[in-house]
C-alpha cells in the first residue's frame, strides 16, 4: 500500500462527486449539463490502453468578489471572459450558485438543524440561481507544526464550522497530519455532518510532535549573542535540522495531496489549522546588522530546496481547484516571549551562558516573537497564492469562519468545450469580468488525464477508497456484481466466526477489465463504520473474465453486523467491478444447537472459481483447517451459487447448510423449511428433501432440494429450523430469496 494512513471509516450516505481519478476514458458516462464541477464529460476510447483524443465539457468555478470581500451575485454570462492556455474560448455553459443561509444548530443536538426566523423583508430569488448546490471542505488538522493547546482549539473551531456554518449539502471531510502517523484521512467527503463529528472527537491533540518555530527561536537567539559558534550546540543544530526534514515531508505531503485533488470535481476549500512552518527555514533570514562583528549579526540564505518545493505546492494546488484558507492557532499574530528567554537560559533545553568576556548578555528580542521565526508569513503566503485567505488569532474563530462562510457561499459555473490527449499536459486557465473594481478567484487552471498507471500512489490510494466507500463513483460507473457472506463455524475458542464472502461476477466483465493483473480487495466494516478487515490479493486475468467469476475471501469476525464490498481493479486501466451485501454473525447459543448461513444453488453455470477449491463431499477429519468449499460442498457440473434471482422455470432449490451440535447425535435432528414473501406476508410450507450428509471439522453438513415450480415471481424469506429432538432445543437462520 502507498506511504499514507488510511483510518477507513465508511460513510452512511452516499458519497458524490469523490475522487474521479480515471477520467474521461474510464467514466463512460454522458452527464447532462453542469453536474459535477471540474468533471470532463467525455465518450470512452472503445480501447482504454490507447487513450485517444476525447471531447469534453470543462467546468469552471469562480468566485467573485468586491474590495470588501463581499460576493458579487448579479454577474451575467456576457460578463466574463474565459482564457485557456492563453487563448479565449466560448462559454456554453453558465449557472449562477447562491448558498441558503446555514440552519442554526441546537445545543442538545448539535447537527439538527432548526430553521431560522425569516427576515423582515427578503427578496424573491432569481430563478437563475441555484441554491441547493453543496460546497466542498476539507478540514486539515496539522499536529507537527503546532502545539497541544494549538490542536486543541483547532478541534473547537472544527466542530463550530460544523454546528453553524456548513450548509445543507456541504461534502465535508477530515485530514490530519503528524511527524509519526503521516497523512491521515479520517473521513472522506461525506454530506453526514454526525460523522465527521465523532472523526473529529476521536482525533487525540496530544499527537503534536513540538513546534519547529521554538527551535529557530532558541537558533537565532544564541546565533547573535556574540559569543561565537560554541553556542550553536550539536543538538540545537541536530534539532534544526530536523525541523527543516519535517518542514520538506509536510510539503511534499501537501503537494501530494494537491495533486490528488486534481481528480475531484469542483472547487474544494481546505481549512488548514496550523501555526505554520518557520518563515526562516524556507526564506532565510537576516539578523543584526551587516556591518556587526560575526558574532553580533546573522544572515541567512533562503533554502532552495524548500522554496522550490513550497512553490510547487502553491501551483499544484491551483491546478486542483484548492483554496487554502490558513487559521493560526496560535493566540495572536505576534504572541508574547517573556519566558521563552528565560527558559532557554536557565531552563533544562538551554545550553547557553548569560556571562561572557563582553558582559552579561541582554535579550536582543522585543517582548514580542520576532515575524521572521513564525509560521505567520508562508502561512499568508500559502493562502494568498491559493486563493484562499490568512486568519490569525484562533481565538477569533467565531467571526473568521463566519468571513469563510461569505467568501465561498456564492459562486458561478463556467463550461467550454475543450479535447483532450491523454498526455497530463497542463492547461493554465485565467477568468475576467467586465466589471471594473471586482476580486476574481478561480482554478489557476487543469491537467489533461493521464494513463492509470501514471497515477501516483496518493491518487491510486483515493481511486481505490473511492470504489470501496461510494455507493455510486461518479467518475467510473463499475460493473456491479452479487456478494453474499456465509457465516460458518470457527475456530474454537475464538468466539469468532469463519465468514466466507463469496463475490459473483458476470461472464462481461472481460468488457471493461481488460488489462493483464487486477488486484482483488475485500473491506469489511462494522456497525460503528471502522475497518474490521481487509483483504487483498493480486491476479492474473488475461482470459479470465470470459465465464462468470466467484472469488471467495474468508475472514474472522466477531457476533455483530457488518457491511461488506468486494473491489475488483484492473491494474493496467484502474477500471473496476465491486459486489456488496450485509452480513451477521449471530451470538454463540447457549443450548449448543446452531444453523450456519445457507448457501442456495441453482441450476450449473459454466463458471470460473478462485481461492475457495471445489473439495469433495466429505471434507476433512475432525480438528483439521476447513476451506469453505468443504463447509458447502456442491458438484459445479450439477450447481452453480444462485446469483440472487432465481428462475421460476427451475424445478427445485439445492441448499447446503452447516450445522453444529456439540457432539449430539446428528441423525436425532429434524429439519423443516417455510417461505414468506415479503411483499405479501403470505406463508408456504416447503418439503424439504434430503440429499446428502456429510462431517467437516465437526461441523454437520446437511444437502436438501426444496421444491420451488410454481411458485409466483416476487422477493421472498426461506427459513430453516433444526430441531434436536432428545435435547428439544430449536435453532433457526433465515436467506433471501427472489424468483422471477
Amino acid at each position: 500500500m502507498p506511504n499514507i494512513l488510511l483510518r477507513l471509516r465508511r460513510p452512511v450516505k452516499k458519497l458524490a462527486a469523490v475522487l474521479p481519478l480515471l477520467l474521461a476514458a474510464a467514466a463512460a458516462c454522458l452527464v447532462p449539463g453542469p453536474a459535477a464541477l471540474g468533471q470532463e464529460i467525455a465518450v470512452r476510447p472503445q480501447k482504454p490502453l490507447q487513450h485517444e483524443v476525447t471531447v469534453a465539457l470543462k467546468l469552471v468555478q469562480v468566485y467573485v468578489t468586491d474590495k470588501k470581500g463581499k460576493p458579487v451575485t448579479d454577474l451575467e454570462k456576457g460578463d466574463f471572459t474565459l482564457i485557456d492556455n492563453g487563448a479565449p474560448v466560448t462559454i456554453t455553459e453558465f449557472e449562477r450558485h447562491v448558498l441558503a443561509p446555514p440552519t442554526a444548530a441546537s445545543p442538545a443536538s448539535p447537527v439538527s438543524p432548526v430553521p431560522p426566523a425569516a427576515p423582515a423583508a427578503q427578496a424573491a430569488p432569481d430563478p437563475k440561481d441555484k441554491p441547493d448546490l453543496g460546497r466542498k471542505f476539507f478540514l486539515f488538522i496539522d499536529f507537527a507544526f503546532n502545539s497541544p493547546r494549538g490542536a486543541l482549539k483547532a478541534k473547537e473551531a472544527a466542530l463550530s464550522f460544523l454546528d453553524k456554518e456548513a450548509a445543507e449539502g456541504d461534502e465535508i471531510g477530515l485530514i490530519s497530519y503528524s511527524t509519526v502517523n503521516g497523512l491521515a484521512i479520517h473521513e472522506f467527503l461525506t454530506t453526514d455532518k454526525a460523522k465527521v463529528r465523532k472523526a473529529l472527537q476521536d482525533l487525540n491533540v496530544k499527537a503534536g510532535a513540538g513546534r519547529a518555530d521554538d527551535v529557530e527561536q532558541e537558533y537565532w537567539r544564541l546565533a547573535t549573542e556574540g559569543s561565537g559558534a560554541g553556542d550553536l550546540s550539536r543538538d540545537l543544530m541536530v534539532r534544526r535540522q530536523d525541523s527543516r526534514s519535517q518542514a520538506r515531508a509536510f510539503i511534499l505531503k501537501l503537494t501530494a495531496l494537491a495533486k490528488a485533488f486534481r481528480y475531484i470535481p469542483g472547487h474544494k476549500n481546505l481549512l488548514l489549522f496550523s501555526t505554520g512552518i518557520a518563515s526562516s527555514l524556507i526564506y532565510g533570514k537576516v539578523e543584526g546588522s551587516p556591518q556587526a562583528s560575526s558574532g553580533a549579526s546573522k544572515f541567512e540564505a533562503p533554502d532552495r530546496v524548500l522554496v522550490e518545493d513550497y512553490e510547487t505546492l502553491f501551483r499544484e494546488m491551483g491546478a486542483a481547484n484548492s483554496s487554502i484558507f490558513s487559521f493560526d492557532t496560535r493566540e495572536t499574530a505576534k504572541p508574547a516571549t517573556l519566558f521563552d528567554y528565560d527558559d532557554q537560559t536557565f531552563g533544562s533545553k538551554g545550553s547557553r551562558d548569560i556571562f561572557s568576556g563582553g558582559g552579561v548578555h541582554q535579550n536582543p528580542q522585543t517582548v514580542l516573537k520576532d515575524e521572521g521565526i513564525t509560521g505567520l508569513y508562508a502561512l499568508t503566503r500559502l493562502s494568498k497564492s491559493t486563493g484562499g485567505r490568512y486568519f490569525g488569532n484562533i481565538n477569533e474563530y467565531a467571526g473568521n469562519l463566519a468571513d469563510l462562510q461569505a467568501m465561498t457561499g456564492s459562486y458561478y459555473v463556467l463550461g467550454y468545450s475543450v479535447g483532450q490527449a491523454w498526455d497530463g499536459a497542463f492547461h493554465e486557465v485565467k477568468v475576467e469580468v467586465a466589471r471594473k473594481g471586482l476580486d476574481v478567484r478561480t482554478q489557476k487552471g487543469y491537467f489533461n488525464p493521464k494513463p492509470f498507471t501514471e497515477y501516483t500512489s496518493v491518487e491510486k490510494t483515493l481511486h481505490l477508497l473511492d470504489l470501496a466507500l461510494s455507493e455510486a463513483p461518479v467518475y467510473q460507473t463499475p460493473l456491479y456484481g452479487t456478494l453474499q457472506a456465509l457465516a460458518g463455524p470457527g475456530e474454537p475458542g475464538t468466539g469468532k466466526d469463519r465468514v466466507v464472502l463469496l463475490a459473483r461476477l458476470p461472464a462481461n466483465t472481460a468488457d471493461r477489465l481488460t488489462g493483464s493483473k487486477a488486484e482483488i480487495v475485500t473491506f469489511v466494516f462494522d456497525a460503528e463504520d471502522r475497518l474490521a478487515d481487509m483483504r487483498r490479493a493480486e491476479e492474473k486475468i488475461s482470459g479470465f473474465f470470459d465465464k462468470p467469476v466467484y472469488y471467495a475471501s474468508t475472514v474472522s469476525l466477531a457476533p455483530g453486523e457488518y457491511s461488506c464490498r468486494v473491489v475488483v481493479r484492473d491494474l493496467d486501466t484502474g477500471s473496476a467491478a465491486i459486489a456488496s451485501c450485509k452480513a451477521f454473525v449471530p451470538a454463540t447459543p447457549s443450548n449448543g444447537l446452531r444453523i450456519h448461513t445457507p448457501l442456495l444453488l441453482g441450476p450449473a453455470v459454466e463458471s470460473v472459481y478462485r481461492e475457495g477449491r471445489l473439495a469433495a463431499a466429505g471434507g476433512a477429519a475432525a480438528g483439521a483447517s476447513v476451506d469453505w468449499t468443504a463447509l458447502y460442498p456442491f458438484d459445479p457440473a450439477q450447481n452453480s451459487p444462485l446469483p440472487g434471482v432465481l428462475s421460476n422455470a427451475v424445478p427445485a432449490l439445492r441448499i447446503v447448510l452447516p450445522m453444529t451440535n456439540f457432539g449430539q447425535a446428528r441423525d436425532r435432528v429434524g429439519f423443516r423449511a417455510a417461505l414468506l414473501s415479503t411483499e405479501t406476508a403470505e406463508q408456504f410450507g416447503l418439503t424439504i428433501t434430503p440429499v446428502a450428509s456429510s462431517v467437516a471439522g465437526g461441523t454437520v453438513i446437511q444437502t436438501f432440494d426444496i421444491a420451488t415450480l410454481g411458485l409466483k415471481p416476487g422477493r421472498y424469506t426461506i427459513y430453516f429450523y433444526a430441531e434436536d429432538k432428545d435435547a428439544g432445543t430449536l435453532a433457526h437462520v433465515a436467506a433471501p430469496l427472489a424468483i422471477r
